[in-house]
């Protein structure tokens, strides 16, 4: 089952093999943040949820990860 990073209901990224993947995208592009126990979570309003594929599960480029909202 892909997975992919959405913002409430808006997938904002392309779709990846694993939810650590889209993980490593969040991270990537900053929306990875420090809790007060030390350990991290997605910035408000961000979630990462399977979804439908769309193809591009198996692309190794990291480019173009984030879509740009509309």
């Amino acid at each position: 089952m892909p997975y992919a990073l959405f913002e409430k209901e808006y997938r904002l990224s392309r779709t990846f093999p694993t939810a650590t993947d889209v993980w490593r995208c969040a991270e990537d592009c900053g929306l990875v943040i420090d809790n007060v126990d030390g350990g991290q979570r997605l910035d408000d309003g961000y979630a990462i949820r399977p979804c439908a594929p769309d193809g591009t599960e198996a692309l190794g480029s990291t480019s173009d990860r984030i879509t740009q909202k509309v």
